[in-house]
């Protein structure tokens, strides 16, 4: 992404455009509280190149009320056309990041009822260029249905574990197969996963459908010896790895006359029923595991979005 210093600070803007830069201001010390410091300083630099481009090009713009959708079409290309970091111009996913960071912006504002908030969001999710390497793609819901209801037709338990729990929480495969034995914990009157320190350095706790934990149980109280340090191992009692639990997945698909899934198109497919239910980013971030929004953003992908979000329902 383009470096710091390539923008003005935000006490040289303020003088040059002082009622549109503060309450940029204030967003920004908001999201000090919801947000970690690099997902903060991400927004910090798109709003800068925002409020530098108006500056620069749109003189005309003195509020945030103010921005229309030529502006952000005017800055798209204005953006695109800046080196990044370490290239000649920004990447597409750099670019996606910061249209992306700014979109949100805009709707929290909105969501915020705060009187500087323009009358519709000026960026759409289709603003965002496409990914060099985009996610496998969601199932969507009449194939997530199918897929659930061969898994559980199917002899070996050990599948219907795989494909519930995985559709279901969003898990990485890695931190399904680590999952520890006593990762089902109670808080109140609800029972929450304990997933333990993944890739991003920290656990996070994901609450558990009713129908998920009683599918836990039976499992292990068939196939789980009290002493394996596992919550959820293979029934000799040795760990799952990646490779094995994608063939179970795939024994439910060709069941259900599917093409072959990744297991990641399982969580893709979660994050996508969730964004259709009308779940906050920050919330499907908190989910997933992710550390920034960016990675989220990911997921708004609006070919993949479906209206509906019944598949996990129809097959309880």
């Amino acid at each position: 992404m383009t470096g710091v210093r390539r923008f003005p600070d935000w006490d040289q803007l303020g003088t040059a455009i002082p009622d549109l830069v503060a309450p940029m201001r204030r967003y920004l010390q908001q999201l000090t509280a919801i947000l970690r410091p690099g997902s903060v300083s991400n927004a910090d630099q798109a709003l800068r190149s925002l409020a530098a481009f108006l500056t620069e090009q749109a003189p005309d713009v003195r509020f945030v009320a103010d921005i229309r959708r030529r502006h952000i079409e005017d800055f798209r290309t204005w953006l695109a056309a800046r080196p990044g970091q370490h290239t000649a111009r920004l990447t597409p996913a750099s670019l996606a990041h910061r249209l992306g960071t700014l979109r949100m912006f805009f709707v929290r504002i909105s969501d915020w009822d705060w009187p500087e908030a323009p009358a519709r969001v000026p960026i759409i999710p289709a603003d965002l260029p496409r990914q060099d390497h985009p996610l496998p793609k969601a199932l969507d819901d009449p194939s997530a249905a199918k897929l659930l209801r061969a898994a559980q037709t199917q002899p070996r338990m050990l599948t219907r574990i795989v494909v519930e729990v995985l559709l279901r929480t969003g898990l990485r495969v890695g931190e399904f197969t680590a999952l520890q034995a006593d990762a089902v914990v109670l808080i109140g009157a609800a029972h929450w996963l304990h997933v333990p320190v993944g890739k991003l350095h920290e656990d996070r706790y994901l609450p558990l459908h009713p129908h998920l934990v009683t599918l836990i149980h039976d499992y292990r109280a068939r196939h789980v010896a009290a002493d394996n340090p596992l919550l959820l191992p293979r029934e000799n009692g040795t760990a799952l790895d990646r490779h094995t639990a994608t063939r179970l997945i795939n024994k439910a698909a060709t069941a259900a006359g599917l093409p072959h899934i990744h297991p990641h198109q399982l969580r893709h497919t979660l994050a996508t029923q969730a964004i259709n239910r009308g779940m906050t980013l920050e919330a499907i971030a908190a989910l997933l595991g992710h550390r920034s929004l960016n990675m989220t953003l990911r997921y708004a992908n609006p070919r993949e979005l479906h209206r509906t979000s019944e598949s996990l329902r129809l097959a309880c």
